[in-house]
């Protein structure tokens, strides 16, 4: 039988003892140092490969960006393909971006983009190249129709970093025309022993490729068939570095690449047929301020017929004035042809005078109308 306990009785159940306890709290102690350094191992591991991957990252980025530009340098009529060669920077024509909807040599489509750094750089705002005292252009390039030129001009260029303590680390840079230019990618570095970031490789007379010494830069578009332009190929030496965790040092990682520049030696003339037909009406007014100063000369024109109809081929229209005592036009926007009824441009930047102001459209061709004029503007 089982037995049976008087009531109230407290049974007494079986537990640790202290030796047991303190046995379980050695082992576990002992499990857990033996742990810590795995754990440790492998924390730097992830750090170490995760700044390797930072390094190659960044590298690959900056390596692409300008890539992806520059292999796609030329294919305009009339104007150069490379404009500057050095070690340190690279700048080149190439019609990139459009706010023209169908524009046939553009290579991407934004309505919305700067229009001074989707057309061709005019010499009246001429600047330096970058890390160079040189100045471009020295002449507004325009198509065998006499209209300025969608190619814009890009510099990639590299200059010491002055937020930190190394002498060689690089940030990269893009700019457009005479915009204002942008940061790529930091933390770059560039030996000292070696000072490059670009290489080059023309063709010579027999069409072997050969290597730009580096006394032969920098190397400057000066005329047409020059050696900048017999340009075929542009070495990159991108490198990055990361801290190791595990040594305390920088490691430099780095990436090489050839960049062939399709379209050089190439020549591309789109053709839409016959010069299209101009605006049929252009009209400028003066607006003024509750002051009766001018502040304003807007200019109205009516789509050409040959916008939605006839060879529905004028992409924009180019708006123009002149003194009315000169037979000199100066351009002064282009606008993208869009199937509006008419258009409206405002001009800001007149000056005391009798002026005259013009719009003609262009086509794919590209080439351009007539002028269609307005009657005289008479500004105090």
């Amino acid at each position: 039988m089982p037995r049976t306990l008087p009531p109230g009785t407290v049974r007494h159940r079986s537990g640790f003892t202290m030796i047991e306890m303190m046995t379980a709290m050695t082992i576990f102690i002992i499990v857990l140092a033996a742990s810590v350094p795995f754990f440790r191992v492998q924390a730097r591991a992830v750090e170490s490969q995760t700044g390797r991957m930072d390094a190659i990252q960044n590298t690959r980025y900056a390596n692409t960006d300008i890539d992806r530009e520059l292999r796609m340098a030329g294919g305009v009529t009339g104007q150069p393909i490379i404009v500057q060669a050095t070690p340190w920077s690279v700048t080149f024509n190439v019609d990139l971006v459009t706010r023209i909807a169908n524009d046939p040599g553009a290579v991407y489509y934004n309505p919305d983009a700067d229009s001074l750094g989707t057309e061709g750089w005019m010499a009246s705002r001429s600047k330096r190249l970058p890390v160079d005292t040189a100045r471009y252009p020295t002449t507004s390039y325009r198509d065998a129709g006499g209209i300025l030129s969608s190619a814009e001009t890009i510099s990639f260029f590299v200059m010491p970093d002055a937020s930190t303590s190394r002498t060689d680390d690089y940030v990269l840079y893009r700019r457009v025309n005479d915009r204002d230019s942008t940061v790529i990618a930091r933390n770059l570095i560039v030996p000292v022993d070696t000072a490059y970031f670009f290489k080059y490789w023309r063709t010579d007379a027999a069409g072997a490729l050969q290597q730009l010494t580096a006394a032969q830069q920098p190397l400057y578009w000066r005329s047409a068939n020059g050696w900048a332009d017999s340009i075929r190929v542009v070495d990159m030496r991108v490198s990055s570095l990361y801290r190791d965790a595990k040594t305390g040092k920088d490691i430099v990682r780095t990436v090489y690449s050839s960049t062939r520049l399709l379209n050089a030696g190439m020549l591309r003339i789109p053709t839409c047929g016959a010069s299209p037909l101009g605006p049929q009406a252009v009209s400028a007014d003066t607006l003024q301020d509750v002051a009766h100063h001018v502040t304003q000369v807007r200019v109205t024109w009516t789509k050409s017929l040959e916008e939605s109809g006839g060879e529905r081929d004028v992409t924009l229209y180019v708006v123009a004035r002149r003194l009315s005592s000169s037979t000199e036009w100066t351009e002064l926007r282009n606008v993208p042809a869009n199937n509006s009824a008419s258009y409206t441009w405002d001009d800001f930047g007149f000056a005391p005078g009798t002026w005259i102001y013009g719009v003609y459209s262009q086509d794919c061709n590209p080439a351009n109308s007539s002028f269609v004029q307005s009657s005289n503007v008479v500004i105090p």
